[in-house]
């Protein structure tokens, strides 16, 4: 009975595609990044989708999918409920609290995980230095771990090490976001043909234009205003010389997927 357990679990967590990528946002991914049947949008890196330039947010240091009936179904969860952690970063404060991949995260402190969302979002409202009690399941039981919280500053830090580039660059204050490079890995993760060239979205700020004309994390931008773009230092260069022809928007061209759209992003006042 065992070895079939173990089976469906080993089945559904690669069906899954388990292999979500680790080039992300503000944590040393910056934001999630999902390859394969995950797709983008799904795939959440905690604090993903609350990097602010001025608050510094709560970093766990895990890429995370949602707990299907299938998922919940191999590992003996009852429920088909938490975050699946299908990825920990070096040295994070999941990795140094002994998370692992394939837990599914149920609850931080006392307040439950039912999504991914959910768990992005109280670790991103926590302090840095916090400690809190993590519960997970795993293979069939519930096992409490104490975390102490991380910096999403530090996260930044250990994305752009990861990279072998010196920062993730934010492409303008004015819409929002913070790119990385195309590189090799990334591609891989995203599953990009060689001829695509671009800049990742890493990170997008919850209150700025970006992420209300809908960008997210793992879109990658290939033009900027019509300019083929190749890099995220190109990408910021493109987007400030359009707000210095004071254009009240800018129009990208992004890659989510399989799939290519324009996005048009105002530019803020302040």
């Amino acid at each position: 009975m065992t070895s079939i357990v173990n089976r469906r679990r080993s089945a559904a967590l690669l069906g899954a595609a388990i292999m979500i990528g680790a080039a992300s946002l503000s944590l040393e991914t910056s934001s999630a990044f999902a390859a394969s049947a995950i797709p983008a949008d799904q795939a959440k890196v905690v604090v993903a989708n609350s990097q602010n330039a001025d608050v510094d947010h709560g970093y766990l240091g895990v890429q995370i999918q949602p707990v299907t009936q299938e998922v919940a179904d191999a590992i003996d969860l009852a429920n088909p409920a938490g975050a699946l952690v299908a990825n920990v970063s070096k040295d994070s404060p999941a990795a140094r609290a002994g998370i692992k991949q394939g837990d599914a995260i149920t609850s931080v402190g006392e307040k439950p995980v039912s999504t991914p969302k959910d768990l992005s979002r109280l670790v991103a409202d926590l302090t840095p230095g916090d400690k809190k009690t993590v519960t997970v399941w795993r293979f069939g039981k519930s096992v409490d771990l104490t975390v102490e919280i991380g910096s999403s500053d530090d996260g930044m830090a250990k994305l752009a090490a990861s990279k072998g580039s010196e920062q993730a660059i934010p492409a303008g204050p004015r819409i929002g976001v913070a790119l990385v490079d195309l590189t090799p890995e990334v591609r891989e993760r995203l599953d990009l043909s060689q001829d695509v060239q671009g800049a990742v979205v890493a990170n997008v700020s919850p209150d700025k234009p970006a992420a209300a004309a809908g960008l997210k994390a793992g879109d990658v931008i290939l033009s900027v205003n019509d300019k083929t773009i190749q890099n995220a230092s190109g990408a910021k260069n493109a987007v400030a010389d359009v707000a210095k022809a004071k254009k009240k928007s800018v129009l990208l061209l992004i890659q989510r997927g399989n799939n290519t759209t324009f996005v048009a992003v105002p530019f803020t006042t302040a």
